[in-house]
């Protein structure tokens, strides 16, 4: 297609603003980025998935027969369990000053790899029966957990911004469509959320790796803990040599002088100024007020930097409550096992059952995006898939529904709330049981709420972390999404004094009001936003050429945006 095919889209254009809206075609090196975010979780959840267990049951067995090492109790296996999860996140904005300030995304991926290896080290060599009965494995779990989280965050707040950069839609643009000769909208948005999408199905992928850690941690007991864990670190070792084998085609974004300073500037001005506008260096021009500031004065200050920011910080906005939503999500690797060890398990593992919100996901998702589940799935139920089981197609066509980013947050706090007031009711019908008589997959409707709620507002969150983020800040921003699962593990490391029978009913009960009221608030503070169309505004600018950005294997050029051909694009 020639160049003039194609024209940036104008939301003040009301024909623009009538056509379809479709996503971009996916780049295919999304998924060798995709496969560390894969080999992360794989490690991660392998981890997680037995600690629990490993923390709060005693070795080799606790009368039950149900694994365990240090003995420490079901409220300090919890504690553990957020603080790991706290730390790991936490890490996550050390990750991206890096990332953003000083080595780029990429090779922050690539020197935090071995930062994290050297935890799993650390954790085989204490998980061993001779470290347990010598009392080195309390110790050695808490170096082990310090230095993996420190790799896990430099890992967790490059990758996502690094998918979405690998995406060959930077700026919404219209095109012709080649088959039916329609005009249509290739929206930045839609693009987004397919990528993270993705993104977010391998991460899930990852995660399945729990099921061979609690299938051999049932089957062998608390001798064969340090196997599992040496698995994985030669997994991760793989991970890292397919990600560097296929890094020449990468598109990597270098850091951009010093953003995170420059931001601060930036926002110590507006806080002065008392807003963003007054801040802007026409206004202070205007004011004659700009050479009150150093950092204003200086070619880098320009109105589009200053919405870039803005932008940024509008991102963050809508990460406020999301700790609360998390607080629920951190159920599934704590409490939810131990009510799960409270039921008839038979030959299933206990801790099991964290993995079924993964399984749920990795079914749900591809049905999320009806193009390329048709594409990777086959011919299969394409007639299924396109019509009422797809959600987001099936309400925007038939009833004129779009689920936009709060429509789609909002929901998953009402879900995740239902699935703890299942997991409310459950608990009490336990505790009126004999011991261990209720059937262990009555738990699976809470971690079905649990899957659908995680697509909603992590797909969602990290789609709007990526497109508001201006792209010098997006390592930074992600890592500010990040960091609100940190704040719910302290939350959750707060309430483990209670978190403990025979207080579980009342616990997810309070859990269970928390995320309904924190929804509420959600959609009551950016509702507006909902109808005048300003939840996906400022986009962030895109300064300079990113090498490999292509729509469609054309190229638009303007004064904002210069995108040059490339092979690489998927069919």
């Amino acid at each position: 297609m020639e160049d003039a095919d194609f024209e940036l889209y104008n939301d003040d254009n009301e024909e623009h603003k009538s056509l379809r809206k479709v996503p971009g075609r996916l780049n295919w090196m999304l998924f060798a980025v995709c496969v560390v975010e894969m080999g992360e979780r794989f490690v991660y959840n392998g981890i997680s998935g037995p600690l629990q267990n490993y923390v709060q049951n005693p070795y080799p067995h606790n009368p039950a027969g149900i694994p365990g090492a240090l003995g420490r109790g079901q409220s300090t296996g919890v504690a553990l369990s957020n603080f790991f999860k706290f730390w790991a996140y936490f890490c996550t904005v050390i990750g991206a000053v890096v990332a953003d300030q000083y080595l780029g995304k990429f090779k922050t991926i690539i020197w935090s790899t071995p930062i994290y290896i050297i935890g799993m080290i650390i954790l085989v060599v204490t998980a061993t029966p001779m470290a347990i009965k010598a009392d080195a494995s309390f110790g050695g779990l808490i170096a082990a957990m310090i230095t993996i989280g420190l790799g896990t965050g430099g890992l967790k707040a490059c990758i996502a911004p690094m998918c979405g950069e690998q995406s060959p839609t930077l700026k919404s643009y219209i095109r012709t469509n080649p088959k039916t000769g329609e005009r249509e909208v290739v929206d930045i948005g839609l693009s987004s959320a397919r990528v993270f999408m993705w993104y977010y199905w391998a991460a899930n992928l990852g995660t399945l790796s729990s099921l061979g850690t609690t299938s051999l941690e049932k089957s062998t007991g608390s001798d064969d803990f340090p196997i599992p864990e040496l698995t994985f670190t030669s997994v991760f070792i793989v991970v890292l040599a397919f990600f560097l084998i296929f890094s020449k085609h990468l598109v990597k974004v270098p850091p951009m002088g010093s953003p995170i300073v420059d931001a601060t500037r930036t926002l110590m001005i507006v806080f002065r100024e008392k807003s963003f506008a007054a801040a802007s260096p026409t206004t202070l021009r205007a004011k004659g007020r700009l050479e009150k500031y150093k950092f204003a004065a200086s070619e880098r200050y320009t109105d589009s930097y200053v919405a870039d920011i803005r932008s940024g910080m509008m991102a963050c906005k809508y990460f406020v409550l999301l700790p609360f939503f998390w607080l629920v999500w951190i159920q599934i690797y704590g409490n939810m096992v131990a009510q799960a060890g409270m039921m008839d398990v038979g030959n299933t593992p206990n801790d099991l059952m964290l993995t079924l919100p993964t399984i749920f996901m990795l079914a749900f998702i591809p049905l999320f995006d009806s193009e390329y589940s048709c594409r990777i799935f086959g011919q299969v139920g394409v007639g299924l898939i396109r019509s009422t089981v797809v959600l987001y197609p099936f309400l925007r066509n038939t009833f004129g529904i779009v689920l936009n980013p709060i429509l789609r947050i909002f929901l998953g706090f009402m879900v995740a709330s239902l699935g703890m007031l299942y997991t409310c009711v459950l608990q009490h019908f336990i505790y009126e049981a004999p011991p261990n008589s209720i059937n262990l997959w009555v738990q699976t409707p809470a971690h079905v709420c649990i899957a659908i709620s995680e697509i909603w507002v992590v797909i969602t969150g990290l789609e709007v972390a990526f497109i508001k983020a201006p792209p010098m800040l997006r390592a930074f921003v992600s890592s500010i999404f990040w960091l609100t699962v940190a704040v719910g593990s302290i939350l959750g490391i707060a309430l483990s004094p209670v978190s403990k029978n025979p207080n579980m009913v009342w616990f997810y009960g309070a859990v269970c009001i928390t995320a309904f009221i924190a929804g509420v608030l959600f959609y009551v503070w950016f509702r507006e936003s909902i109808h005048n169309g300003t939840e996906m505004a400022g986009q962030g600018s895109v300064s300079g050429v990113l090498e490999g950005k292509v729509p469609d294997n054309s190229s638009i050029r303007s004064k904002e945006i210069t995108i040059e051909p490339k092979k690489l694009e998927a069919e």
